[in-house]
C-alpha cells in the first residue's frame, strides 16, 4: 500500500486549530505548517469525494483564501499572474483583471507547494500593495513589502474567525466519520479478492488520509 508522507499533511481538524491560533491568539505562523494546511485545504476544495462529510466548502474556501493572503504577506514568495484564458501577464505592467494569482513560496523543496486563487479574493489592502510592487519591482514579494498597512474601512476585530463553531464541528465530526470509513476500507482491502480490487480500496484510504491524517490508531 502506498502511504502518504504524513509529515507533509495537517489533518483538517488540525488546520482549523492552527488557523484559530493565528486569528484568536496571534500566533506567528510556521511556514511548513502553513503550507501543509494549504495542501490539505486544496484537497478538500478540489476533490468532490469529500462531499460525503457535508463540509461547508464556502467557509473552508474563505480559510484557504485567508491563508494564501497570510503566505504572501508573511514569507518571501514568487507570483505568476494569469488572465482567465491562462495567459501569463507581464510583470512591471498593469494587471488586467479578472486574474488568477499563483503563489510559489521560496526556499521549499516540494514542487507541489503552489497555490492559486482569484486575485480579487485577497484582502483589498494586500491586493493594493501587491499591485504597486508588481508595477515597480516585479513578481518577487517579501514580508517587508506589506508592513505598516492601515486597514481603514477594511478593519475587522483582530480575533474574528468566520464560521468558528461550524468549522470546529465539521472538522471534529468529519474526523470521526473518516476514521470509521477508513477501517471499513481496511478490512475490505484485507479481504479483497484480487490485487486490483485491493488497490482501488487502498487508493480511497489514501484519499481519506490526504485530508484527515493518520487514521490508523
Amino acid at each position: 500500500m502506498v502511504h502518504l508522507d504524513r509529515r507533509q499533511k495537517l489533518a483538517l481538524d488540525q488546520v482549523y486549530k492552527f488557523y484559530r491560533q493565528i486569528i484568536k491568539e496571534g500566533k506567528k505562523p510556521d511556514i511548513y505548517q502553513l503550507i501543509n494546511a494549504l495542501n490539505t485545504l486544496n484537497n478538500v476544495l478540489i476533490n468532490n469525494s469529500y462531499d460525503q462529510f457535508q463540509l461547508t466548502k464556502r467557509l473552508w474556501q474563505r480559510i484557504y483564501e485567508s491563508m494564501c493572503d497570510l503566505l504572501i504577506t508573511s514569507f518571501p514568495v514568487y507570483v505568476i499572474i494569469y488572465n482567465l484564458d491562462g495567459e501569463i501577464q507581464t510583470a512591471l505592467e498593469p494587471i488586467a483583471e479578472p486574474a488568477i494569482i499563483e503563489i510559489h513560496p521560496l526556499g521549499l523543496k516540494r514542487k507541489t507547494d503552489i497555490f492559486a486563487l482569484n486575485l480579487d479574493k485577497l484582502n483589498p489592502l494586500t491586493k493594493a500593495r501587491l499591485d504597486q510592487i508588481w508595477l515597480s519591482q516585479g513578481p518577487m514579494f517579501k514580508p517587508e513589502h506589506f508592513m505598516n498597512l492601515e486597514c481603514g474601512e477594511f478593519c475587522v476585530p483582530s480575533n474574528f474567525l468566520i464560521g468558528d463553531e461550524i468549522l470546529k464541528k465539521e472538522s471534529e465530526l468529519g474526523k470521526e466519520r473518516a476514521y470509521k470509513r477508513w477501517w471499513e476500507l481496511y478490512w475490505q482491502a484485507y479481504c479483497a479478492p484480487s490485487p486490483l480490487d485491493k488497490q482501488v480500496v487502498q487508493q480511497e484510504m489514501c484519499t481519506l488520509e490526504a485530508v484527515w491524517g493518520n487514521l490508523y490508531y
